[in-house]
């Protein structure tokens, strides 16, 4: 990539924050090195206001958009609305990104404006204590990969061109868990990847995510699945389908068994996956873990739910 380097627009969301968790996002954004970046912090009608928590901060690439309280979905569309760089990274309030990921990102492209390109990410406690690692290893059209959770990534340690987000459309407001899954999804249908190993993100797990709603993530997971096949009416019926709805029968039959305490639904849930498909089932529930099938295969589906509230 020759010539000056184009502006990335991180755009990150903001909804009842820790302050501390707050000053330490905001100033990992900062300190990317290799390329121009501008910051925008969504104040998802926060009170106090988010301005208060960073009235200190004296950097002319940080702007903060104030909305009133629509949740991270619409938070984002508020972000993309303003951004002026040509290429875009969402990012979270409660993580730190590395502080050359942005410009790694950006080289993955080498300036081509019609690929998405994608790192590593350190999940971690909520003292940012690396506990796993979520990773992939697959380059070009990888859509069919991520519906069926064979694509290992997250939100965050994602870039995208200005172009590419256009063509994607606004986040979906409806999916309040996942909602970044149905967006990288529609990006993976659009564009290929590139992507590498190398850490980009470190993703803080803790108590107040959205994502230990229970409910909603299983309704989250059936409208990202529900909404693909809307996009791709081709495919219903096919074994693509067979294989999704196994899928998000089996997500549900967990959750149903394991945290919702519902054995009933997890029964159904159960009957209506081998209904579909029994080998992909037995497949599937392999990589769950459930059964001792396929060790070391892929989880059943990608790292896409925890955003703020």
């Amino acid at each position: 990539m020759t010539g000056p380097s184009p502006l990335v627009s991180l755009i990150m969301p903001v909804w009842s924050p820790r302050p501390e968790w707050l000053r330490a996002g905001v100033e990992s954004v900062l300190a990317q090195t290799g390329c121009a970046v501008e910051l925008i912090v969504v104040d998802d009608g926060c009170e106090p206001p988010v301005a208060e928590y960073l009235s200190d901060v004296e950097d002319e690439r940080l702007r903060i958009v104030r909305v009133p309280h629509g949740r991270v979905s619409r938070a984002r569309n508020a972000g993309i609305e303003v951004a002026r760089g040509s290429w875009i990274r969402f990012v979270d309030y409660d993580d730190v990104i590395v502080v050359d990921s942005t410009s790694h990102l950006l080289a993955l492209a080498d300036g081509n404006d019609r690929v998405i390109t994608y790192g590593a990410t350190a999940v971690c406690d909520e003292n940012l204590r690396p506990l796993s690692v979520v990773a992939s290893d697959l380059q070009g059209r990888v859509a069919e990969a991520c519906l069926l959770g064979r694509f290992e990534t997250t939100i965050h340690s994602l870039l995208f061109s200005r172009a590419v987000v256009d063509d994607i459309g606004p986040w979906e407001p409806a999916i309040v868990v996942s909602q970044d899954w149905d967006y990288a999804l529609r990006g993976f249908e659009v564009a290929e990847v590139r992507g590498d190993g190398r850490i980009a993100t470190y993703y803080r797990t803790h108590s107040g995510m959205n994502s230990r709603d229970v409910n909603e993530g299983v309704n989250g997971y059936r409208m990202v699945v529900d909404r693909y096949f809307e996009r791709h009416p081709d495919e219903r019926g096919q074994t693509l389908e067979r294989r999704a709805r196994v899928g998000f029968h089996l997500f549900a039959t967990m959750q149903s068994a394991t945290r919702l305490r519902r054995p009933g639904a997890a029964l159904r849930h159960l009957g209506r996956a081998f209904a579909l498909d029994p080998v992909e089932s037995l497949r599937a529930l392999g990589r769950y873990g459930v059964m001792p099938l396929r060790p070391g295969g892929s989880r059943l589906r990608a790292r896409f739910s925890r955003s703020a509230a």
